[in-house]
C-alpha cells in the first residue's frame, strides 16, 4: 500500500502549516529529507533538505510509530513555516520518491477505519464534527465520534450473538426443545430489541435535522413582509424587497445558526391566485416546501391567516407584520415590525422553544439515511421472528437473526461494499 501525504491545514499562506504522512515508508523520511531521525512522539527541530541537498525549511518534525496513531500506521508530521512555496517543495520531493502519493479525500480517516482505530459511525461522527457550525451539531457529532452510537449498536450485536448461540445449540440437538424459561427469555429479548430499535427510529428525524438543519418556511400573501423578515433574521439582503407584489417567484434559502440550532430559512412566493405561469409555479413550490417543513411562519399584515391550501401538520406560528402601522393584541399571534425592531426577539424565542421541545432527550441518535434503512430492515426481521414457534422453526428464526446481525454489522463495519465506503469518506476534506 502506498504511503500517503497531504496538508492537514489551510491551503492559504499562514504562520504554520502541517503536512501529514502515513504508511509503511514513513520511517524512510529522515533519510529522504536528509535529517537526523527523531525520538517517537517528541517534537524535534530539524533542517529539511530537498533531493539536491538544498535547504527547504527548518521545521518541527514528530514521528508517531503505529499502531497507536490516527491511522493505525506509522505517521510523521512536518510543522513547517506557512509558505506555500515551502509546502510545494516538500511535495515535489515526495512525488519524486517511489511509493509516495498525495492522499485522496478522507483517506487518512479511511485507513483509520480499515485498521480498526475507528468504526464507521465514529468516522461519520468525525466528518460531522469537522463540518459542525452550531452548538447542537457539535454536541451530537462529538457524541457519535466518541462512540455513543457504536456502543448502542454493539449492545444490539451482543444480544444477537447470544440469541444465535442458543439457537445453534437447539438446531444441533434437534430432538430436544428449548427449556420453557429460556424460550421466554429468548422471546422477551427479541421483543425488547425490536422496541428499542423502534424508539431509535422514531427519533431519527431529529438526528438528521440537527445534522442537516431544521426547515423553517415563510408563507403569506404577496407583500406581507416575508422577504424583509428573512433579510432581517439572516442579516443579509438575500431577497429583493419592493412595493411590487409577487417579487419573489422562486424559493430563497438561507442557512443560519439560531441560538445553537441549525436552521434553513425559506422565503417563498406570495400565496394568491396567480395569473402568470411563472408565479403559479412559484406558489406551487411554496406549498410543496411547506409540506416538508418543521415550522411554518404564516405572515399577514391584516390578521387574515386562512390558507386552506396549506395541508401539513407541522408547527405553525402566526405572525402579524408591519405592527408599526397597525397593531394587534390577538392572543397566539406574534406582532412584529422589522422596520422598528418590534417583537422579533419574541418570535425567535418561540421558534427556539419549539425546536427545544423536539429534543428526544437521548444521547444516541441515528443521523443518516443508511442508519435508518438498516434499522428498518432489522425491525422487519425481528417482527418475522415473532411469527414462528421457536422449537418448530428454529432454522427460520436463525436465518432472520443472521439478517439482523448483518445489518447491525454493516452500521459500524462495512468492509465489502467499496461504493458505500467511497461515498462516506469522499465527504471529508483533503488531509483528513
Amino acid at each position: 500500500m502506498d504511503t500517503i501525504f497531504s496538508s492537514a491545514s489551510s491551503p492559504q499562506k499562514s504562520a504554520i502549516k502541517i503536512i501529514r504522512v502515513s504508511g509503511s515508508k514513513t520511517k524512510q523520511i529522515p533519510k529522504i529529507f536528509s535529517f537526523k531521525p527523531t525520538k517517537p512522539r517528541v517534537a524535534s527541530l530539524r533542517k529539511i533538505y530537498d533531493l539536491n541537498h538544498n535547504i527547504i525549511d527548518i521545521a518541527l518534525t514528530i514521528y508517531f510509530p503505529g499502531p497507536r496513531t490516527v491511522t493505525g500506521e506509522d505517521v510523521i508530521e512536518f510543522h513547517i513555516h506557512g509558505s506555500t512555496m515551502i509546502e510545494k517543495k516538500i511535495y515535489e520531493v515526495f512525488l519524486k520518491t517511489k511509493g509516495f502519493r498525495i492522499a485522496q479525500r478522507g483517506e487518512f480517516t479511511k485507513r483509520a477505519f480499515l485498521n480498526g482505530i475507528l468504526d464507521l459511525t465514529q468516522a461519520e461522527g468525525l466528518s460531522d464534527l469537522i463540518n459542525s457550525e452550531t452548538e447542537s451539531q457539535f454536541k451530537m457529532s462529538m457524541s457519535q465520534y466518541e462512540g455513543a452510537l457504536s456502543s448502542k449498536i454493539n449492545l444490539w450485536r451482543d444480544e444477537v450473538v447470544w440469541l444465535l448461540s442458543k439457537l445453534e445449540a437447539l438446531i444441533d440437538f434437534s430432538d430436544e426443545e428449548l427449556p420453557t424459561e429460556l424460550e421466554q427469555i429468548f422471546n422477551f429479548k427479541i421483543l425488547e430489541m425490536s422496541e428499542d430499535m423502534k424508539k431509535s427510529l422514531k427519533h431519527s428525524n431529529y438526528g438528521e435535522r440537527i445534522r442537516n438543519g431544521f426547515v423553517i418556511t415563510l408563507l403569506g400573501r404577496p407583500n406581507v413582509g416575508k422577504s424583509s423578515l428573512i433579510n432581517y433574521l439572516s442579516d443579509k439582503r438575500v431577497a429583493i424587497v419592493t412595493d411590487e407584489a409577487g417579487t419573489t417567484r422562486d424559493i430563497i434559502e438561507v442557512t443560519m445558526d439560531l441560538e445553537g440550532f441549525p436552521v434553513i430559512l425559506s422565503d417563498t412566493a406570495g400565496i394568491r391566485s396567480a395569473e402568470s405561469e411563472v408565479e403559479k409555479i412559484g406558489v406551487k413550490r411554496a406549498l410543496e416546501k411547506a409540506e416538508v417543513s418543521d415550522i411554518i411562519l404564516i405572515l399577514s399584515d391584516n390578521e387574515d391567516f386562512s390558507y386552506p391550501e396549506i395541508n401539513t401538520t407541522c408547527k405553525k406560528i402566526l405572525v402579524h407584520t408591519k405592527s408599526d402601522l397597525k397593531t394587534t393584541s390577538t392572543k397566539g399571534i406574534h406582532s412584529i415590525s422589522v422596520k422598528e425592531n418590534i417583537g422579533v426577539d419574541e418570535l425567535i424565542n418561540s421558534i427556539v422553544n419549539h425546536l427545544k421541545s423536539l429534543n428526544p432527550k437521548q444521547d444516541v441518535l441515528l443521523t443518516r439515511k443508511r442508519h435508518t434503512e438498516a434499522i428498518k430492515r432489522c425491525i422487519s426481521a425481528l417482527n418475522d421472528i415473532q411469527k414462528f414457534d421457536l422449537n418448530i422453526n428454529p432454522e427460520i428464526v436463525s436465518e432472520n437473526l443472521r439478517i439482523v446481525a448483518k445489518e447491525i454489522g454493516n452500521l459500524t463495519n462495512i468492509i465489502d461494499v467499496e461504493e458505500i465506503l467511497d461515498d462516506i469518506f469522499s465527504s471529508f476534506c483533503i488531509g483528513k
